[in-house]
């Protein structure tokens, strides 16, 4: 029978949410000093850190990369062709000679599906004995974040209709494209969306807009970069990616005061210091203030 306990408390006026699971515990910073805000982030923090308590309790299995790849590729990704075969392509070549390519931009695309295999593999009880995660180089950061009336004509101008909404529900939710072009009723938990995103599953915080919008999306990534561009393009769009919907989203969260470790956990990403190296950069920078 697993013994939880959970509590907050303050320490020098920020609340702090204390997760014990059979013995072990765990203890996070809020990041805030309001009472009501610590009341409201309590069980979503409750339920990450006692996700990650279960993960101690859990005894990985060793494994080999060759039979982790081999996993990794027999799982059901819901990726497109292209991406199967570029996965099984850089996996066999790694396999095989047991080195990265001399291009830099070749190697740094076969360290990010390396480490992707791993990474999955912590997330299904397994460890790598012969391979650790790779460094990648620190590109310069992208800060594009779409203006007020780039955001009209997003949501009012782009077509087909469902594509449209759906670039909408994306800029509601800050859902990865990879999250939320697929969805099935069996996402949908409590009002919001329970998916499997980069960091593991999450979950997506639903608004009274994203609620309306939400639908059982069903794009491929091809078809969602290269259509979210193509409008973009005919509407005078420039130097955009789907992707900045999901910055815009963060953006907009931080101006109007959001917490960060809150702002965090709705990205999912895997720590607040993940959401200050992004962020820091486009805060300094002289950008147009708007409005949620």
């Amino acid at each position: 029978m697993e013994v939880i306990m959970a509590s907050l408390y303050q320490k020098k006026g920020i609340y702090y949410l204390s997760v014990s699971l059979n013995g072990k515990r765990k203890v996070q910073s809020l990041q805030t000093k309001d009472s009501q805000v610590a009341k409201k982030l309590k069980q979503h923090v409750e339920f990450e850190l006692l996700k990650e308590l279960h993960g101690l309790n859990q005894k990985k299995t060793k494994i080999a990369l060759k039979e982790l790849a081999l996993k990794y590729l027999i799982y059901d990704h819901n990726w497109s062709p292209t991406t199967r075969e570029h996965a099984k392509y850089i996996l066999k070549s790694y396999l095989t000679s047991k080195k990265l390519p001399i291009n830099s931009a070749s190697a740094d695309s076969f360290k990010r599906r390396l480490n992707a295999v791993i990474n999955w593999g912590s997330r299904h009880g397994y460890e790598c004995i012969d391979l650790k995660k790779f460094k990648l180089s620190s590109p310069t950061a992208r800060l594009r974040v779409f203006t007020p009336d780039e955001i009209k004509i997003i949501i009012n101008d782009f077509e087909p209709i469902g594509f449209k909404g759906f670039c909408e529900f994306a800029y509601n939710t800050g859902g990865r494209s990879g999250e939320i072009r697929v969805l099935t009723e069996e996402n949908l938990k409590n009002g919001n969306l329970l998916v499997n995103g980069k960091t593991g599953f999450r979950t997506i915080v639903l608004n009274q807009r994203a609620s309306v919008l939400l639908d059982w999306f069903n794009y491929s990534k091809e078809y969602v970069s290269h259509r979210f561009k193509k409008e973009c393009r005919k509407h005078g769009i420039k130097d955009a990616r789907f992707h900045d919907l999901r910055r815009t989203f963060g953006y907009k969260l931080i101006l109007n005061g959001i917490p960060i470790y809150h702002v965090s956990k709705l990205l999912g990403h895997s720590s607040v210091t993940t959401t200050e190296r992004h962020y820091a950069p486009l805060m300094a920078t002289e950008i147009e203030e708007f409005k949620l």
